[in-house]
C-alpha cells in the first residue's frame, strides 16, 4: 500500500492536534479531513473512501455505535482504529464486539499509534496493552464457565492462527493453496467448535493457547 488514506473524527482539539501531527510526520500517510461533526465524517466517507478512520467512540453527542456501522456501510473498505480515553469496561467490550479492526488509547505513545494506523490500514487487528488485558479478562471469565477442552483439527488450527494473524479468507486460501470457500468451511467449523462470534475473540483463544504471541496483535 503506497498511500494511505486517513479520516480522523475527534472533537477533542488537543488529541486531533496531536493525531494531525503524527501523520503529518509520515509520507505515506494522507490525512484526507478531520472531522467534527457525524454529518461531515459520513460525508467524507462517501466522498473519500479513506483507508482508515480514526474515531473517539466516547464523546458525548458525536459517533454512536450505530453511527459506526453507518460508517462500514458507507465505506465498506475503510477500517476503523478506536483511540479513545473510555475507561469504562463494558463500552470498551462492546465497541470491540462490534467488529471494529484497532483499539488504542490516548494515553498510548506517538509509534504506538502510528503502528496502530499502519495495521489497521492492512486489515490487522491492533491492540494496546490495556485494551488486551481487557480482552483476555473476558475471555477467561467465559472459560471458567465452560472449561472442557476444544479439539481442533490440524487444518484448523493451521487456519486459526492465520486468521489471528489478521489474514483475510483470499489470503488463507492463497498460502494453504485451499479455495476460499474451503476456508470459508473450515472458519465456521471453527467460530462453532469454539464457541465465539468474532475475530477478535478468535485472536485472544490464539494467545491463550500459545498459538501467536501477543506481540501479533499489537502488544
Amino acid at each position: 500500500m503506497s498511500e494511505i488514506k486517513v479520516l480522523l473524527a475527534d472533537r477533542h482539539d488537543l488529541t486531533s492536534a496531536g493525531i494531525r501531527a503524527f501523520i503529518a510526520e509520515k509520507h505515506d500517510l494522507t490525512l484526507i479531513n478531520s472531522a467534527t461533526s457525524k454529518g461531515a465524517v459520513l460525508k467524507s466517507l462517501a466522498e473519500s473512501k479513506p483507508d482508515v478512520l480514526i474515531v473517539d467512540h466516547n464523546i458525548q453527542g458525536f459517533l454512536t455505535l450505530n453511527d459506526l456501522a453507518e460508517a462500514k456501510e458507507i465505506s465498506s473498505q475503510t477500517k476503523l482504529l478506536i483511540i479513545s480515553s473510555d475507561d469504562d469496561r463494558e463500552n470498551i467490550n462492546r465497541v470491540l464486539e462490534s467488529g471494529i479492526n484497532g483499539y488504542v488509547t490516548k494515553e498510548c505513545s506517538k509509534q504506538e499509534i502510528v503502528n496502530a494506523i499502519y495495521a489497521t490500514a492492512k486489515g490487522q487487528k491492533f491492540f494496546c496493552n490495556k485494551i488486551l488485558d481487557i480482552l483476555l479478562e473476558k475471555h477467561n471469565q467465559k472459560e471458567d464457565e465452560n472449561c472442557e477442552p476444544t479439539n481442533l483439527s490440524k487444518r484448523e488450527t493451521e487456519i486459526l492462527k492465520l486468521i489471528a494473524k489478521g489474514n483475510s479468507t483470499l489470503k488463507i486460501a492463497d498460502k494453504l493453496h485451499l479455495s476460499h470457500h474451503t476456508v470459508n468451511t473450515h472458519r465456521k467449523n471453527i467460530l462453532k467448535k469454539l464457541k465465539v462470534k468474532s475475530p477478535t475473540e478468535l485472536i485472544i483463544y490464539a494467545i491463550n493457547t500459545g498459538l501467536i504471541k501477543p506481540q501479533n496483535t499489537g502488544k
